[in-house]
């Protein structure tokens, strides 16, 4: 096993481990209930951290994560060409009526 993300929140980190999981790569959450002892040890070593199960996994899950940032960083909004409503720009599927966008 290799870590390979250190998350600022839990739930940064479950994201991440579930989009690596759905691409068919393997990865755990660890420390996801340690966030109280920081101060006591370092900040990266108290986080919620992600680990792959295999190190030859690690450059498709960092091209993953690049994706992942690109998109949340996206801003702006679309239009939904099924209902007509507005969605965020990173949303991929219309909030509205699910449609793909």
């Amino acid at each position: 096993m290799i870590r390979f993300y250190v998350a600022h929140q839990r739930f940064d980190a479950y994201l991440l481990a579930d989009r690596l999981n759905q691409a068919g790569i393997k990865a755990h959450v660890f420390n996801e209930h340690a966030s109280s002892i920081v101060g006591d040890v370092p900040p990266d070593v108290a986080q919620p951290q992600v680990w792959l199960a295999r190190e030859q996994d690690c450059e498709r899950a960092t091209i993953l994560l690049r994706t992942m940032e690109a998109d949340a960083a996206r801003g702006g909004s679309v239009r939904c060409t099924h209902c007509s409503e507005e969605s965020p720009a990173n949303f991929d599927l219309c909030w509205n009526c699910g449609a793909l966008l």
